[in-house]
């Protein structure tokens, strides 16, 4: 003899009496059956929406100038940070990265490197010329002498002034993790020309 157990069964479309394994809405045909939504489904439309709402966006919307240097500069400086060389001997704390973007014609196009922030900026074109092995003759009677320069006005950077003045400049400031270019200019130069053809 075979015992089956019954149950009353309350769903949306009405009342039933069913055997037990029919207790699930998926068990017994139930014509107000809801197939749940995969969550994926869902999610995927929100992603689309979010990404359809962006596409609209003008690139006038979008952030320019200073605000937008100085946060470019903080990502490129954790990126900086893993791979500058430098003197391991100073403390983080003094510490400001650059890219340094090399003289045309040199073996790199540009080397990571970091320096102290109360050097001159005459020491810091030393020691960044002594680790990117370039030719420096800045102390000598020469027509070219290496300079550093501004990678935005272009301007070469006065040999006597400290590093931390560019960094706390309000108007075209130096950003710790930015770039700056190293190039022979003669003595009479104030200005590098084609500055974007360095940073290509």
């Amino acid at each position: 003899m075979v015992v089956q157990e019954y149950f009353a069964l309350n769903t949306g479309a009405g009342s039933h009496i069913a055997v037990l394994r029919h207790r699930h809405q998926s068990d017994h045909e139930c014509e107000e059956l809801e197939i749940p939504k995969s969550r994926m489904a869902a999610t995927q439309k929100l992603v689309k929406d979010i990404i359809d709402s962006k596409t609209g966006e003008t690139a006038s919307k979008r952030r320019k100038g200073a605000k937008n240097s100085e946060t470019a500069a903080k990502v490129a400086l954790m990126k900086l940070k893993m791979r500058a060389n430098g003197d391991k001997s100073l403390p983080q704390m003094e510490r400001i990265y650059f890219q340094v973007f090399l003289p045309k014609g040199s073996k790199e196009k540009s080397k990571p490197m970091f320096f102290c922030q109360q050097w001159s900026i005459g020491r810091v074109i030393d020691f960044a010329a002594s680790l990117a092995s370039l030719k420096n003759d800045n102390n000598k009677l020469t027509p070219k002498k290496l300079r550093l320069c501004h990678s935005t006005s272009g301007e070469a950077l006065p040999l006597d002034h400290i590093l931390q003045t560019w960094i706390a400049k309000a108007d075209c400031p130096l950003y710790n993790g930015g770039n700056i270019i190293l190039e022979y200019l003669n003595d009479e130069e104030r200005f590098l020309k084609n500055v974007d053809s360095y940073l290509e």
